[in-house]
């Protein structure tokens, strides 16, 4: 059992800067969302992933809690408290029913899927109908840990006819999440029991989780800059994701929007680059060239 990334969760202060940051990037925009817990976000779609831009707008509808008692906009909160990043994750459902049945079975999910529905605004500025049924995966005592089963009521409305932006940078999907753990071997539990035993494994530093769309990595903060270079010297507490690792069929094209927009970011071979944090979210991006898309 394992349910593939659907989608990051990056917590920004400001949402207006964080667009313009990610058009320098070489991003182009996408659907916005107004939700009712005073959030709202910008959608950076790929072909069957995306990342998710989201900030507080509203701060009076913060404490807005589910029927399960369970307080999204908090989360946002209590991230960018510190400077930002990915609060959660998202992973794909396309029967929540079904999805939520093999989580239960595991022992994880006390709470119930919760379905919410709200207007939408395309890149077009045309409102349309969306919602979501969500289902929380979510340990208090380690809040940046939480992923959330996420099943799109009007997914054709995401991607029509299959369509998703052709960003300048060539970016076509989330590839992999790292995460940093203070003790490797607590939060590993917290995988297992979502994605099961068969898709991890062990490696140098820490653990590999093989989804259905994108690798998870949970690793020491050594491990995590060892294969990250840029990132750093970085804290081991809290456990959360600090970079996101994204494929794009032409780095080259990238980088010179790159220098085009003044973005910094760092060589590390000829198939990867990385953009530190400071950027966008909080959250170092590692762009890696597609070795099958070369040409």
């Amino acid at each position: 059992m394992s349910f593939g990334v659907d989608h990051p969760v990056v917590a920004v202060s400001d949402l207006a800067s964080a667009r313009t940051q990610a058009n320098a990037l070489g991003f182009l925009g996408g659907i916005h969302y107004v939700h009712p817990w005073g959030t709202e976000n910008e959608l950076i779609l790929f072909g069957d992933t995306f990342i998710e831009l989201i900030a507080i707008t509203r701060p009076a509808l913060a404490g807005f809690g589910d029927a399960n008692g369970f307080r999204f906009a908090r989360l946002i909160e209590a991230r960018n408290r510190m400077g930002g990043g990915v609060a959660m994750v998202a992973l794909h459902s396309k029967d929540m029913e079904h999805d939520h049945a093999l989580i239960e079975a595991q022992g994880f999910a006390p709470w119930s899927p919760i379905t919410f529905e709200w207007q939408a605004r395309n890149d077009n500025g045309e409102l349309f109908d969306s919602g979501v049924i969500l289902d929380f995966l979510h340990d208090p005592a380690q809040p940046f840990l939480t992923q959330f089963l996420c099943q799109q009521l009007h997914p054709e409305l995401l991607r029509p006819n299959g369509y998703f932006p052709e960003h300048p940078n060539g970016v076509y999907r989330v590839s992999a999440l790292w995460y940093v753990s203070d003790e490797l071997e607590r939060d590993i539990h917290f995988f297992r029991i979502i994605h099961g035993e068969d898709r991890i494994s062990a490696v140098d530093g820490g653990y590999h989780i093989a989804t259905d769309k994108a690798d998870i990595w949970l690793v020491s903060p050594a491990q995590a800059s060892a294969r990250l270079p840029s990132l750093g010297s970085i804290a081991a507490s809290p456990p959360r994701v600090v970079a996101i690792s994204l494929e794009t069929t032409d780095l080259e094209a990238a980088i010179q929007g790159w220098q085009r927009n003044d973005v910094a970011f760092e060589r590390i071979s000829s198939l990867a680059a990385e953009v530190p944090a400071v950027v966008l979210g909080n959250t170092l991006l590692r762009f890696e060239q597609c070795e099958d898309c070369l040409w």
